[in-house]
């Protein structure tokens, strides 16, 4: 049988600070599932197994890439920031989200161009698409 010296046997009981890191995961995890409609709604929408997600949000285990991937994912959070706590947390920017005044003039101006001429709604949402990036572009002239 061989021996550990005392610092070998220290450093064994000691984690680096790993639970803490876990513990830290765990959190950001429930966070974003308790925002996204709890565990089973994460679960069943991601394919990540009810008992996998719960294991993560205890740090009872630690995430596995694919998985974790799936619940950010499904959550529309970054990766990133439910790994390390860095960065944007959710995946969509503020750029990226609709402006609503633009949005109703735009609507506006198409229904008054094309609403009664039998247009199919793919074809109208395009128009209505191209309307608006032309408002965005004039919002941003302002």
């Amino acid at each position: 049988m061989v021996s550990q010296t005392p610092q070998q046997k220290n450093n064994s009981r000691e984690d680096f600070g790993v639970s803490d890191l876990k513990s830290e995961i765990a959190e950001r995890i429930r966070s974003v599932i308790r925002d996204s409609g709890g565990n089973a709604v994460v679960a069943e929408k991601s394919g990540v197994p009810l008992r996998t997600v719960g294991n993560y949000t205890t740090a009872t285990t630690e995430p596995k890439i694919v998985s974790l991937s799936k619940i950010a994912q499904t959550c529309g959070v970054s990766l990133d920031w439910i790994a390390t706590g860095q960065g944007p947390k959710n995946v969509t920017e503020p750029t990226d989200i609709l402006d609503a005044d633009v949005l109703e003039v735009s609507y506006k101006i198409a229904e008054e161009m094309f609403g009664n001429q039998g247009f199919t709604p793919e074809y109208k949402a395009k128009i209505l698409m191209i309307i608006y990036e032309k408002g965005l572009e004039e919002k941003k002239k302002c």
